[in-house]
């Protein structure tokens, strides 16, 4: 993803990190909401570019229901100010 401010900034994939750190499988996320094993090793990864917020919402709402954890989108993805993406 491209930043969105004048200051400059880079959204990135945080999903492995969080699906690691509470022991959460592909396997099991892909279960628990439905998204095709294809999208969400893609998002594992951190290859996809343009997730859209059904899809955020529906991972989001699995992690939650596998953890047991209060997660969110900060959970998910993250931004890092300053950085930019190459290319």
């Amino acid at each position: 993803m491209t930043a969105t401010s004048n200051m400059g900034g880079m959204v990135a994939w945080k999903l492995k990190e969080t699906m690691d750190g509470h022991g959460v499988t592909r396997y099991a996320l892909q279960k628990d909401t439905g998204i095709a094993m294809n999208t969400i090793r893609a998002m594992y990864d951190a290859e996809t570019q343009r997730p859209d917020l059904a899809l955020l919402d529906r991972v989001i709402h699995g992690l939650r229901r596998l953890t047991g954890k209060d997660l969110g989108l900060e959970d998910v993805l993250r931004f890092t100010p300053g950085e930019t993406r190459e290319g």
